[in-house]
């Protein structure tokens, strides 16, 4: 019986890259599960509403710089808080969860996370303006 010769031994050229807005999304999508974030710049994240509607977009308020070699990203957040709660923990809590999300679902790894806190709110304040956008949307859309 002749041998067969086996062709799997050769190397085949390979390179698994990312756009940014797919690491913004996983980012603006795990935040929502962060206690004591209420919102990114112009992005709903709490179970007061219905999270992340068709015309949502979880990437407002996180900035992504990712390295030329794409296995290495930089992170600028916009966040509003919930009033009363420790920014630092809440802070240390999101960095946690980004990195463990990322590395779950990339090869990215991340060096540097910034947040800019834009605004505190309580949330009953936060709601009311989350019924005020609502309605002014609404209005737009008629």
């Amino acid at each position: 019986m002749p041998e067969l010769k086996n062709d799997t031994t050769k190397t085949i050229d390979h390179q698994l890259r990312y756009n940014e807005t797919v690491i913004a999304k996983i980012v603006g999508k795990t935040l929502a599960d962060v206690p004591g974030v209420l919102s990114t710049e112009g992005n709903v994240l709490d179970n007061l509403t219905d999270r992340f509607r068709k015309d949502d977009n979880p990437t407002e308020g996180v900035k992504v710089d990712l390295d030329n070699d794409n296995r290495t990203a930089k992170l600028d957040l916009d966040a509003t808080l919930e009033y009363g709660k420790s920014a630092p923990d809440i802070f240390k809590e999101a960095i946690n969860k980004i990195q463990a999300a990322i590395e779950e679902m990339t090869d990215v790894k991340i060096t540097d996370i910034k947040m800019t806190v834009k605004d505190l709110m309580t949330r009953s304040e936060w709601a009311d303006k989350q019924k005020d956008t609502k309605s002014e949307s609404d209005s737009e859309n008629q």
